[in-house]
Formats: C-alpha cells, sequence, structure tokens
C-alpha cells in the first residue's frame, strides 16, 4: 500500500498557492471524539477579542486513491481511504479563546481545528481586533495584493501544473490567498465599514519586505480608543451605521495604513497600486477597500422585542444612495434629513437579528475557496430568547443547557480546488467536523443533545437521506440559524433534509438505551451537489457512543418550539410586495483560445444575467420595502444561492429535473411521445407558462421558513426522441438555432429594512464564487436627495 501512495504523489498536480511537504504523515485514527472548538464569549453586553490569520502546518487527510477505475474516486467509495500530510494553511485563531488552542512544536504540525466559536446575544456589540499575519513565503506564488507576474488577461491569476486557470481571468479566478476579510454569515447587520463588509481586502501584515507581524498590543491603544467610541455612538439606536467616515477611526492608525500602504504600494513586483484605490474611494465618498495587517470590526446584532406590532424608537438609519451608508470623503457628510416635511411615514423597522446557530468564514474574492477548504471558518453562535427557552425546557439537566451542547462544524479540508488538480471534477474530500474524520459523540442513554450543525464546505451538500439510525430520533428546531414555527416543528420527526453549502441546523438528536452493534450508531450522509445526482455511496459522518447513566427525570424533546416566535420571523404577506425582480444563474461551458502563458484547458463561465462579477449593481433595492424575486437556473448542477444581510422565505419552487419514486424515471418530459409513466408530466419548450411545477408543492406562503442559502434547482435541457439512435437525446431549440433549456426556479420574498448600504448574492459553491457567480445588491434609501426638488 505504502508503495501505492508514493506513486500517487507524483500524479497529484502543484497548486501554486501551496508548498506541501513531500513526506507522508500517519493520520489520527478515525473514531477520535469530537473535540470541543474554542470560544469566544460575550460579557456585559459586548464581544471583544482578537482574531488573527496565520500561517499553520498541519496534518491534513486526503482521499486515496484519486481514481478509481479510471474515474475520481468519490466519498465513501469502498476501497479508498485517508492519507496525510503536512500541509501548509491558513488559519483562523484567537489568543484569548477557550479552551486555548493547542501549541505546534518548532518543526512538527498541528491538526485541523475551525476558526473559534463566537458566542454572543441579541443587542450585544461585537468588537473584533482583525489581524494578518499570513507568511507569503509559505503561498509564496500566489497572485495576491497587486503583486505578481504581468501574463496579459491572466495577470494576477494563480496557475497550477494542471494547466489552470483555463478560460478564467482575473478578477473572477483564484487569487490572493494571502489577502483577508471575514464575512459574518447570518447576521442582520451593517454592512458597510467595519460592520459585514464583505469587500474589505486586509493584506498581511508580511507582505511588507522585512515587517515583522502585527501584534495584539501594536493596534490595542488605537482600537480601545475606537471601541469605546463605538459602543457609544451605537448604543442609542438600534440599527444605527457607525463610522460613516473614514475619520471616525482613530487618527494614529489611519496615518500608519496610508504610510504601510504606499510603503507596500512602492516595493519592486507591485503591478497595481492599492494606496491610489483607497485616496479614490475617499474622495468619491466611499470607505476604503484596502489595509494592511489590521482592521476592527464593529457593529451590533439588533435587537428586536416582541410587541404587538414592532415599532422603531427612532425612525431608520437612511444613507446617501451611491456611498453605500460609508459617509462620506474627510469633510463630507452622509445622511440624509430623517424626513422631511410632507414625507410620507416610513416602515416600521421589521427585522431584528435571528438568535440561532450562525458562521463566519473569509470571503475575499478569488480566495474564498482555498480559505474555507484550509478551515479560515467558524461557528457564531447568536443567543436570545430562543435560547432561554430551551434553557427553561431542560433546566433539570443543568443551567445554561444550550452552551453545553456540541458544536459541529462540517468541511471539506484541502488545499487544491477541483481545477487545479487536473483530473476533473469531483466532489471534494471527505467531511470532516471540528477538523476531524469519523469522530465519536458521546451520549448518555436515553439523553437529548441539541446538535448545532454548520455546513462550512466549500463545495458539496451534506444530504441526510437515511434519517437517524436505528433507535434514534430527531427534530429539527431552527434552519439557517432562524428557528421554525411550531407547526413546521411538529413535522420533523426523524425528517431527512440537506445542508447545501452554507446551510445551519439546529437538531434535537434523542439517543437510544444501547447500540445493538458496532456500526449501529453511525450517522450516515450522502455527498451532494444536486439531488438526481447524489454520490451513490453513504458516508461515515459521526458515531454516537452510548455511555453514562440515563438521565434523570427522563429526557424528551420540548413538545413545542418557541411559542413566543418572533414577530418579525412572521409570513410576508403578498400584499406588502412593493417589487419583483427575476435573477439568473448560469453556467457557460468555454474554451480558451490564445492569449499569453501555457495551454489551457477548457473551464466554465459562471454568470448571474449573463454577467460574471465586475464589481457593478446588479441588484437595486429601496430601503424599508419588500420585494419578491425569482431565482433561476439554467445550468445542470443545482447553485446554492445566498444573499447577505437580509433573510429571506421560500415560497414555492420548481424542479424540472425531479424524478420519480423510482429514483430513475424523469418526472417532467420535454416531448409527449417520450412518456413512460403516467405520473410524468409534460412541459412545453416553446411556452414558458407551463414551465411549473405539477405537484403539490413543497413550500407555500404560510408558515414559511426563513433561510439565507438554498439551492435553486436545476434547469432541464429540452430534448426529444432522436429518430436514428431512438434514446431521448435529440434537442430541441429555438428559434436561433439553441437549445432550449427550461430553468428551475425558486420564488423568495425578504424585507430589505433597516440597513442601507452595498453587499452581494452569490453561489455557495465557493469556486463557482470566485470565478464570477457573484452579483453586488445596492440597497439605497427610501428616498431620494430629488424628491422635493
Amino acid at each position: 500500500m505504502r508503495r501505492i501512495l508514493i506513486a500517487l504523489l507524483t500524479t497529484v498536480s502543484v497548486y501554486a498557492q501551496q508548498q506541501p511537504t513531500n513526506t507522508q504523515v500517519k493520520c489520527l485514527p478515525d473514531n477520535q471524539d469530537l473535540p470541543k472548538i474554542p470560544e469566544l464569549v460575550t460579557s456585559g453586553g459586548r464581544l471583544r477579542a482578537t482574531v488573527t490569520v496565520a500561517s499553520e502546518l498541519n496534518r491534513i487527510p486526503e482521499r486515496y486513491p484519486i481514481r478509481i477505475n479510471n474515474a475520481s474516486a468519490q466519498p465513501g467509495q469502498p476501497g479508498t481511504f485517508s492519507a496525510c500530510w503536512p500541509q501548509w494553511i491558513r488559519a483562523l485563531r484567537s489568543p484569548e479563546a477557550q479552551p486555548p488552542y493547542a501549541a505546534i512544536p518548532e518543526g512538527s504540525y498541528g491538526d485541523p481545528m475551525p476558526g473559534p466559536t463566537l458566542r454572543a446575544r441579541v443587542g450585544d456589540v461585537i468588537e473584533l481586533t482583525f489581524l494578518n499575519n499570513i507568511d507569503p513565503a509559505k503561498f509564496n506564488l500566489s497572485r495576491d495584493g497587486g503583486q505578481g507576474v504581468d501574463r496579459g488577461d491572466q495577470r494576477q491569476c494563480d496557475d497550477s501544473s494542471a494547466g489552470y486557470p483555463g478560460a478564467d481571468t482575473y478578477p473572477n479566478c483564484f487569487h490572493g490567498s494571502t489577502t483577508a476579510n471575514i464575512h459574518f454569515h447570518g447576521t442582520h447587520t451593517n454592512p458597510n465599514t467595519t460592520g459585514d463588509n464583505v469587500f474589505l481586502e486586509v493584506l498581511s501584515s508580511r507582505r511588507l519586505a522585512g515587517g515583522p507581524p502585527v501584534k495584539p498590543d501594536d493596534v490595542k491603544p488605537a482600537f480601545d480608543e475606537f471601541f469605546r467610541r463605538c459602543e457609544v455612538e451605537l448604543g442609542a439606536i438600534q440599527y444605527r451605521t457607525w463610522p460613516r467616515k473614514w475619520s471616525d477611526l482613530p487618527k494614529s492608525w489611519t496615518d500608519m495604513q496610508r504610510e504601510k500602504l504606499m510603503q507596500f504600494d512602492s516595493q519592486p513586483g507591485t503591478i497595481n497600486k492599492v494606496w491610489p484605490v483607497n485616496e479614490q474611494e475617499l474622495a468619491n465618498g466611499a470607505w476604503p477597500q484596502y489595509y494592511i495587517g489590521s482592521y476592527p470590526y464593529c457593529f451590533r446584532l439588533p435587537y428586536l422585542a416582541n410587541a404587538p406590532t414592532p415599532a422603531p424608537a427612532t425612525a431608520p438609519d437612511v444613507h446617501a444612495a451611491h456611498t453605500g451608508g460609508n459617509g462620506g470623503a474627510e469633510s463630507q457628510g452622509s445622511s440624509f434629513s430623517p424626513l422631511l416635511a410632507g414625507d410620507p411615514p416610513r416602515l416600521p423597522l421589521q427585522m431584528g437579528q435571528a438568535p440561532g446557530t450562525h458562521w463566519y468564514h473569509a470571503h475575499k474574492h478569488g480566495s474564498t475557496t482555498i480559505d474555507v477548504s484550509n478551515g479560515m471558518i467558524g461557528a457564531f453562535i447568536i443567543e436570545g430568547p430562543y435560547d432561554d427557552y430551551l434553557n427553561e425546557q431542560y433546566k433539570a439537566y443543568g443551567p445554561q443547557w444550550t452552551r453545553k451542547q456540541p458544536v459541529m462544524v462540517i468541511n471539506q479540508l484541502g488545499t487544491t480546488p477541483n481545477l487545479m488538480k487536473g483530473q476533473g471534477q469531483d466532489r471534494g474530500n471527505d467531511f470532516s467536523i471540528n477538523g476531524r474524520i469519523h469522530p465519536v459523540v458521546t451520549m448518555a442513554p436515553g439523553e437529548v443533545q441539541l446538535w448545532r450543525i454548520v455546513n462550512g464546505a466549500s463545495r458539496a451538500g451534506v444530504l441526510f437521506d437515511e434519517g437517524p439510525p436505528a433507535g434514534f430520533h430527531w427534530r429539527i428546531l431552527a434552519r439557517d440559524g432562524v428557528q421554525l414555527k411550531d407547526a413546521n416543528y411538529q413535522k420533523t420527526t426523524d425528517q431527512t433534509f440537506l445542508l447545501a453549502s452554507g446551510n445551519r441546523v439546529d437538531l434535537l438528536v434523542k439517543a437510544p438505551d444501547s447500540c445493538a452493534a458496532p456500526n449501529a450508531c453511525t450517522f450516515h450522509v450522502r455527498n451532494t451537489v444536486e439531488p438526481s445526482n447524489n454520490s451513490p455511496y453513504p458516508i461515515n459522518l459521526l458515531t454516537a457512543k452510548i455511555a453514562g447513566t440515563k438521565p434523570s427525570p427522563p429526557m424528551d424533546f420540548v413538545k413545542t418550539a418557541d411559542p413566543n416566535f418572533p414577530n418579525f420571523l412572521n409570513d410576508i404577506p403578498a400584499d406588502s410586495v412593493k417589487a419583483t425582480k427575476t435573477i439568473d444563474f448560469s453556467t457557460i461551458p468555454q474554451v480558451f483560445e490564445g492569449g499569453v502563458g501555457p495551454p489551457r484547458k477548457p473551464a466554465a463561465v459562471h454568470q448571474i444575467d449573463g454577467k460574471s462579477f465586475d464589481g457593478d449593481v446588479g441588484a437595486l433595492v429601496r430601503l424599508n420595502t419588500t420585494e419578491e424575486w425569482t431565482i433561476r437556473n439554467f445550468a445542470q448542477i443545482e447553485h446554492p444561492f445566498h444573499i447577505h444581510i437580509n433573510p429571506f422565505q421560500v415560497i414555492e419552487t420548481f424542479e424540472p429535473m425531479e424524478q420519480l419514486a423510482d429514483g430513475k424515471t424523469p418526472r417532467y418530459i420535454t416531448d409527449e411521445s417520450t412518456r413512460t409513466s403516467p405520473e410524468q408530466c409534460f412541459l412545453d419548450p416553446k411556452k414558458p407558462e407551463t414551465w411549473k411545477s405539477c405537484t403539490p408543492p413543497r413550500f407555500a406562503a404560510k408558515d414559511a421558513i426563513w433561510w439565507d442559502v438554498f439551492p435553486i434547482p436545476g434547469g432541464l435541457q429540452a430534448v426529444t426522441q432522436d429518430p436514428v439512435t431512438k434514446k431521448n437525446d435529440k434537442a430541441i431549440v429555438d428559434d436561433s438555432g439553441k437549445q432550449i433549456v427550461i430553468p428551475g426556479w425558486f420564488k423568495m420574498r425578504s424585507r430589505f429594512v433597516d440597513y442601507a448600504g452595498f453587499y452581494v448574492i452569490h453561489c455557495h459553491i465557493l469556486a463557482h464564487e470566485d470565478r464570477g457567480m457573484m452579483t453586488v445588491v445596492e440597497v439605497a434609501p427610501s428616498q431620494s436627495p430629488y424628491s422635493h426638488h
């Protein structure tokens, strides 16, 4: 077996961002106890801590062999196993987290672990000192921060011995892996300035030649000053956006940033200067994009208490339409007058921060895939009345019951995206939980635990299609960090479910008294990117070990979900919708022709509304309005749709690639002569009004579930029977000769309230986002500055 592994090593292409060691090491044995992720916990209404991204040598498991029978080996496939090599990765760590992260001795390596779990409460102010100390020497071929080699239309894209970037072109390609930021996924908060601002690019402190890593004490005086003022500025108004202007930050720190960025620009090899970009943004009244070494995050998680009619204590925070709420240049103002004479009354504030299981991850465009695969992710547990209710129901088993429950962060650990491997697309590496493959969770006989599960994998969905193992039972309390109404909670006993990339679930799990056989307590899942093409092999996700004494009194599921359901999570009625939009996702095969550099391989272009990401606004929304969007998908793969800041309710879906119960026969046909079952439904390729579901709806506007990631059903290629082959594979074309694709779609409603500004929608298969499947949402103020002229 060892000879086989050594031979396989010679076939693995080298990813330019990584410098793997060539020495295979022994993997951790399977069935390790699930480790507790170190935590940072709120205190006194604020979560103040340091989060650092640094280079770390970790033992990374990979699935071997790479290929079986001339095809990519799949997760769970018999004959595959884990093999490990120490690999340099980018890791999120914190010196204040408890329990502490394990120290890695000099010359040794550690095992993967997500970033610290952030544990805050609705109403808290989040104050994070973010430091970037990645060592560029460990990833020395990354095209990053304006540095690299001018390669024509491939300028600044990474490459590999597998021929990547193919048809990808900058900025929609893999690049920038030592520049970082954080997206606070699931937060309804300020998307601008020091909030959930994904347009930030924080360069590594070590990008400066000879510069030492930045330490917390280097910025502590300035950041403490800023955090104190931030608490005051955000203290009186739940939904206020602050800071607005760059001059709201400590001058000592902004002066230092200006100096260091100009120093960076002056270094040899810098193609694009970054400080002039900041200067132009300041002149335009926007928030500067580039920083180096450090950045202060400060924002509030707004708390909206239940009331007969939720209403604000003050008017919603409004911002200039084209500054994204970022304020102006040094001396410019940014807010409109809250109300002018004759203005119609504004809608009441309609959203609060949903308490539940959320998460955070790196979101630098071009490196999101590799950073998330390296483990730059973490759980973000936001507590509130939801936790209070559960703690009251389970108070017999100790105080703060919810804080003692397992937090499970799923990932597909890796150092090389599929396109870098030169072996064709696969489903990614095996699933890990908290950095471990096939971990063990200990449960007492008859115990009920709350499993907070985050699918932080960059690509694959985790399909719980077998239900719980025999003797176990579960119920779903929340999806995507938003609690279910009791009517939905009651339907979830042992319900199968999919966690697409980015989805979360709060799962109450009840153990049996014992396990009848060694594998009887193993929870199996499947790796999927679309329901019609699930991985054929069940995957061991985790195993429960039944040990200890039965709880007293006996435990059971809560009888009802929290009856004090938040008003702001009530259904969005149709008569409140003020605008509608249709947004199209598409994947177009494309072959690179000519250009500079080595030969390129074919690649797919991933677009939204026929356009790859370029920073332009793709969806304009007025603040404090409700909209209904139809999200369509013309690709045959499901694209998980994700929107930042505002969650949404799914009210209708259409899945043209759905199959009948036999798992083989298509539900929908585009030629009546190809019908093989009376259960099949005909879609007329020439009549779009027929492109809708013919079965009872899975989703409805009543008691609708809230999401922030939802897989868009794949599109169906219209075909008829070929007279020669007698197969249903002859394309039905439109007037231009192009094959008709009947898109899959879902309809969603969302309240775009409380925060003006810019954020993004994108596919949560992160390689698609990095390569262009993203666009900007602008939420503009309710009133134009010219509305009274």
